[in-house]
Parts: C-alpha cells; structure tokens; sequence
C-alpha cells in the first residue's frame, strides 16, 4: 500500500492485488458501506494524518475508486466542507485544522540516455505528479540530461521523524539523484535547456 498526498485536500491510496487479498477485500465488494471496508479506511486514513498530515476527522469525505490491471485499485479520497459543499459554510474550526504548512524542496536526477528520461516522466505521470518540471541536457556530454523536480512537503512533526515519501522519488527507478536547488546554477551555466516548464507532460509523450 502506498500513500500520495496529492494536495491539502485530496490522498491517492495505491492497494495491490496482494493488500487487496490480505484484507480480504474484491472489486465488487470494495464500496464504504461495508463494515469491513469502513475500518480498513479508518485505519488508513489515521496514518494518512499522522505520516502525511492528512487529517479528514472533521469533513465529508468524497471517495472514487478505480481498478488497475495489476489487481489492485487505486482510491481517490477528497476532503469536502463539513455540511457537504466545497468550502462554504458556519463551522469553521476545520478549515484551520487542514492544510499543514509546506515547504518547496527541489531535487535534481541525472539520467543517460533520452529512453531513461521518457521511462522516467511517464512514471512520474502515471503517479500523479503535477508539480513544476524542467529538463537539461549536458553540453558536454551526449545522452546525459538533468531532470529538475519539485514537491510541496508537508512540514509537520510527524513527517520530520519520518522521511516523507516525496512522489519524484520514483526517478530513481531509472537515474540518479544528484543533489537539490544548489545544483542549479551548475545546469544554466554549463547544460543547456530543453523543457524549462511541464518536462515531465511534455517528455511522457514521447
């Protein structure tokens, strides 16, 4: 199982086959009126709040759930306002209780070869990244290019204990990590640009 905090308001849960079999949970029996499926939620969504700083205690919950071919599905989890609409309302104790504060880190990865950069955004696509993208390719040197990632980290107490499982990371399946924002100036001095916004749109194309 996986969890992506996709924004202040809305979790992806990415289930396998094998989480699904292990919960004794199918296709056609995955809908939130069942008793069993209602505390397996209960139990993700609490370490939804305490690793990403997900809290859904206090609003209406809208759920979608889509199958993948692997077996698994993945569920779509959107916070609403607590009388059911998007955000008007009296009660607004729950409006100061979610969005935890962020913070915008920047990470570099170094690929060789165009194959590994395309393998890598279409990954990065398929898990819902959405954030700012740019590409570089070595001046220097044929068939290396720098991929230049952001993700908006929560920057709460329980995510400074526990690495927060940034979505870019998945980079790594097919290059390499660099470094962060200090190697900037490095690429737009000596690398010269290919994509300076939506790389990773643009490159899962190809």
């Amino acid at each position: 199982m996986e969890l992506i905090l996709i924004s202040d308001t809305k979790l992806k849960i990415m289930l396998t086959a094998d989480d699904m079999e292990s919960c004794e949970l199918t296709e056609g029996g995955l809908t939130y009126e069942s008793k069993e499926t209602r505390a397996l939620f209960d139990r993700i969504l609490e370490e939804a709040r305490a690793t990403l700083g997900f809290d859904s205690r206090s609003s209406r919950l809208f759920i979608q759930v889509y199958t993948s071919k692997c077996g698994g599905c993945e569920v779509y989890v959107t916070k609403t306002a607590p009388d059911g609409r998007s955000g008007k309302g009296s009660d607004r104790e729950p409006q100061k209780e979610k969005a935890p504060r962020k913070k915008r880190e920047q990470c570099v990865y170094r690929f060789i070869g165009i194959e590994q950069v395309v393998g890598a955004c279409r990954a990065l696509s398929g898990r819902g990244y959405l954030s700012d993208s740019a590409l570089y390719g070595c001046a220097s040197a044929d068939s290396i290019y720098y991929l230049v990632l952001a993700e908006d980290v929560p920057q709460t107490p329980q995510s400074k204990k526990r690495k927060y499982v940034c979505i870019s990371d998945v980079a790594n399946e097919f290059g390499r990590r660099v470094g962060g924002k200090e190697i900037l100036p490095y690429l737009t001095e000596h690398c010269a640009p290919i994509a300076l916004e939506n790389a990773v749109e643009l490159m899962r194309e190809m």
